[in-house]
């Protein structure tokens, strides 16, 4: 039987284990999967109480990791444990971790405000890993907005964030479909409410979405050469691809979004398919300081469209993601060597950036191999 980690970090009460897990308990997904809550110094007291009184209630496994049995857990692996500072939501890269070497055959990562929907969370996220029938999405200029599936309240046009600002036109909005059997290695679940956008987004109007356009169907699949970032909400993964998920400091806010960015690259290279749409879940989203966001995220939005030209500019040969990762990496660093219009401070993210996944890509090989 295919087993799922739903991994959680939260320095809160998460409230929505007892969603998850009544959603779990409805459409009987209890038996195939686990939760872990990993926490961190700011986690408050009476969550292992929390999580204990919901398993009970429910009959499912949760497991709530503290710092010390994170460290426990990967007592042998003290170099990735120095990756990881405390009281970071990166963290929740241990539980990656810690789902991989135990065998887990897919994970879901959810924020402690993405609340599930009434559709069936796991069974759409199973998609992940498997080779389906899918209808695939095509854009000539290599992009699609991801968020056209979406209704927004008052018909305002909206994109993810972190998607490159050159290519914010109507281009972006067209499609072609076309149908194949593919292998999914990611599935990004849309959002409804406050859906993930850029902190410019939100300072200019509040956004809400509300349905999902019925034309999209259930799930759609990207076409391989055509890109979308996908951020670490209501994302799961394939076996595959977990040992090389990573989010580099460098990258800061959006670190997520830029991996997303190396995974679209190496699913191209595999001909394998990324696929957004169900499960939908509703963000009641968490507190924000918007100004503090731009100013996190603004260097990160002006360096996207150079780290897509380098990205898009290299060829990859290896057989296994893991190995391609590995070539992405050495490749992409030698030709950003080769740009001379790239800024300072852009610059130096972006390298940062591939040099710090490089660190973590050495790690975690001696770890699985």
């Amino acid at each position: 039987m295919s087993k799922t980690a739903i991994i959680i970090t939260t320095i809160n009460v998460p409230k929505i284990l007892k969603d998850i897990s009544e959603n779990l308990s409805n459409y009987k997904k209890l038996s195939d999967s686990s939760i872990l809550v990993i926490g961190d110094k700011k986690t408050p007291d009476g969550i292992r109480e929390y999580c204990g009184k919901i398993a009970s209630q429910f009959g499912n496994e949760i497991e709530y990791l503290d710092i010390n049995e994170q460290e426990k857990n990967l007592q042998k692996y003290k170099d990735l444990l120095k990756l990881f500072p405390y009281n970071t939501p990166d963290r929740v890269i241990l539980g990656n971790m810690i789902s991989y070497l135990r065998g887990y055959d897919r994970l879901i990562a959810v924020d402690d405000d993405n609340y599930p929907t009434h559709y069936d969370f796991v069974g759409f996220h199973s998609i992940t890993g498997r080779e389906v029938e899918l209808r695939l999405i095509k854009n000539d200029s290599g992009w699609f907005n991801v968020h056209n599936a979406l209704v927004e309240e008052n018909n305002i046009p909206f994109y993810p964030r972190g998607f490159p600002w050159g290519q914010r036109t109507p281009e972006s909005s067209k499609k072609t479909y076309h149908s194949a059997k593919v292998k999914v290695v990611a599935n990004q679940g849309l959002v409804l409410g406050d859906p993930d956008i850029d902190a410019i987004s939100r300072l200019f109007h509040p956004i809400r979405a509300v349905a999902m356009k019925p034309e999209f169907g259930s799930q759609f699949g990207l076409s391989p050469a055509t890109w979308s970032p996908f951020n670490y909400q209501n994302t799961s993964l394939c076996r595959e691809l977990i040992p090389l998920y990573y989010r580099p400091i460098s990258a800061k806010r959006n670190a997520d979004i830029w991996t997303a960015y190396l995974i679209n690259k190496l699913a191209q290279h595999f001909n394998d398919v990324i696929t957004f749409g169900q499960p939908l879940v509703k963000q009641i989203r968490n507190p924000h300081s918007l100004w503090e966001d731009l100013d996190v995220e603004l260097i990160n939005n002006r360096a996207t469209d150079y780290l897509i030209t380098i990205l898009r500019n290299v060829s990859l040969s290896e057989k296994t993601y893991f190995e391609a990762l590995r070539e992405l990496l050495s490749k992409s660093q030698k030709k950003m060597e080769e740009m001379d219009n790239i800024p300072f401070l852009e610059f130096e993210m972006i390298k940062s950036f591939f040099k710090e996944y490089q660190i973590w890509w050495e790690i975690v090989s001696e770890i699985i191999k």
